[in-house]
């Protein structure tokens, strides 16, 4: 039963008062208002039955302390108990209980959607832009980062093995004898003697161990297992053997991330298997980020994204990009030929140009593409010095040039891509690499905490929470020290200055004379005014 009531705070209190104005859960609570959880999440709790239920907001904010220093369940809870800026955080008194651990476990995968997730990271954004602590209209670079799973990749032999004996323990049989692969020495014959054993020890227990049985059909189904490409762990299924690099794999997961290039703020978050290829997401992305009220005026991101459907919407909607030129999707060689956009026409370094042109459509993997064929003009080609560098062995007389339907286009991508201002401006997407080390060092996301995608899901959007809050707390931190205001300049025109600081219920007057004061925050948390016609306003005083 979810039932919200005003809190009370108690005598203990006076504690947190002693509390660094420049803590950055301080900074936090300060700037972002984390009241719209209990309207996101009442849904899911029961309003007139059951035990009250601990307040969503607290919840949540315990998931933020945890994420924020990277702690385990039991650990956070610890540290709450012992850390005065922690319980205010969450807004208890000192002296009253904490949920038990288990609760945040329960709060995670009963309470938070993963939707909900995406909700909160798109709030938070939205105040930040009413409170004009990032701009609305701003460039926005993407890219994805690995995160290890949290167990072991398995050869396909072994995952069979498994598999026989999860049949066998449903089945309930204690005496078998699973063949050793180990002393098989090509692999090949190990994987097709454990599967050949496997299938038959499917069809005689089918009855006997219906749930096992069916399991092992599905994984046996998949082509991809036997290649080392599907599953590679039954605790965790979900994930798939990914490259870093030509000579580098991990196996685990990919987080992909869009960022504001002005403020490292990132506004939107997808998880996929390690085998995810790169701009799949590329929509969901650029939705969310929109809906949390920033307008992309640029895009950056690396060859992976040098996309013809990311490239052609990109233009479409008339925002710039900035996308080196990948040699995969364009593969035409510019040493050798060039292209004038208005003729239509393909030129060779010799002087020969285009004179016809020719399209076709071919259909590969499901999906239709076209070409076109550029036919250079033949009594150049007979007559060219350098024929028989550049047709070489063919027998025809022109050469043929055969380009994609995205070549000219990506002909003039090719030549922006290696102007000095846009050299400049893709420095700027650099500014994302920082975010995704800050996230695996400090908050945990170089390898995920639990098993399967949900839970991986989970656990990056709720550190992209923590470090977006984290890098909000430094945009409104403390002024540096050289921004002071001298008081002497005031006691030449007032002989005392007067504060009055509003601590809970109690009221301290202060009279300075001849003082110094920093700004130390653009944001009143405690109340602060300065009397006898001096007036600072939305300013805390740090005496």
């Amino acid at each position: 039963m979810l039932k919200i009531e005003p809190k009370q705070l108690n005598f203990y209190s006076l504690l947190y008062h002693r509390i660094p104005q420049k803590h950055i859960l301080f900074l936090i609570n300060s700037a972002i208002s984390l009241n719209f959880v209990n309207n996101l999440l009442e849904k899911s709790y029961c309003k007139g039955f059951g035990r009250p239920a601990k307040e969503p907001e607290m919840m949540f904010r315990i998931l933020l302390i945890q994420y924020l220093y990277n702690l385990s369940d039991e650990k956070v809870i610890e540290e709450i108990q012992v850390n005065l800026a922690f319980m205010w955080f969450i807004g208890i008194n000192p002296d009253e209980d904490l949920p038990h651990p288990s609760l945040l476990a329960k709060f995670r995968t009963l309470r938070l959607k993963d939707i909900d997730l995406d909700e909160i990271i798109a709030e938070i954004i939205r105040q930040c832009i009413e409170r004009e602590i990032i701009s609305k209209d701003n460039g926005i670079a993407i890219d994805t980062t690995h995160i290890e799973a949290n167990t072991i990749k398995k050869t396909p032999e072994r995952i069979m093995k498994h598999l026989a004996r999860k049949i066998f323990k449903e089945a309930d049989i204690t005496d078998y004898d699973i063949p050793d692969y180990k002393q098989i020495d090509d692999p090949k014959e190990a994987k097709n003697v454990m599967k050949a054993y496997l299938e038959e020890v499917i069809s005689e227990n089918t009855e006997n161990a219906p749930e096992a049985t069916k399991e092992a059909k599905e994984i046996l189904e998949s082509d991809l297992f036997i290649e080392q490409k599907g599953i590679r762990s039954l605790t965790d299924k979900d994930a798939r053997v990914g490259r870093k690099s030509k000579t580098q794999s991990f196996y685990g997961y990919k987080a992909e991330i869009m960022q504001t290039t002005k403020e490292g703020i990132i506004t939107a978050v997808k998880v996929a298997d390690g085998a995810y290829v790169d701009g799949d997401k590329f929509n969901e992305l650029r939705e969310l980020t929109e809906k949390s009220g920033i307008e992309i005026q640029e895009l950056y991101g690396d060859k992976a994204y040098f996309r013809a459907d990311i490239i052609h919407e990109l233009i479409e909607d008339k925002i710039d990009h900035y996308i080196p030129v990948s040699a995969s999707s364009y593969k035409v060689d510019e040493e050798l030929y060039s292209y004038n956009k208005d003729s239509d026409q393909w030129f060779c370094k010799y002087g020969n140009e285009t004179v016809k042109k020719r399209e076709k459509t071919y259909t590969k993997r499901g999906k239709s593409y076209k070409c076109y064929f550029y036919t250079f003009d033949k009594e150049q080609c007979r007559n060219c010095p350098y024929r028989d560098e550049c047709i070489k062995k063919e027998k025809k007389i022109a050469k043929i040039l055969n380009v994609s339907e995205n070549a000219p286009l990506f002909f003039e991508l090719s030549q922006r891509a290696q102007t000095e201002e846009f050299l400049e401006k893709y420095k700027k997407r650099a500014k994302v690499e920082p975010k995704n080390a800050e996230m695996k060092r400090f908050h945990g996301l170089a390898r995920a905490r639990g098993y399967g995608l949900i839970s991986v899901s989970f656990q990056a959007k709720l550190t992209v929470i923590a470090v977006n809050l984290k890098r909000i707390s430094k945009l409104i931190s403390p002024l540096k020290p050289d921004n002071q205001i001298n008081l002497l300049d005031l006691g030449k025109k007032y002989r005392k200055i007067f504060f009055k600081l509003e601590l809970g219920s109690l009221i301290v007057k202060i009279s300075l004379k001849n003082a110094t004061f920093s700004v130390v925050s653009n944001i009143h948390a405690l109340p602060t005014h300065i009397m006898d016609e001096y007036y600072c306003n939305h300013t805390t005083i740090s005496i």
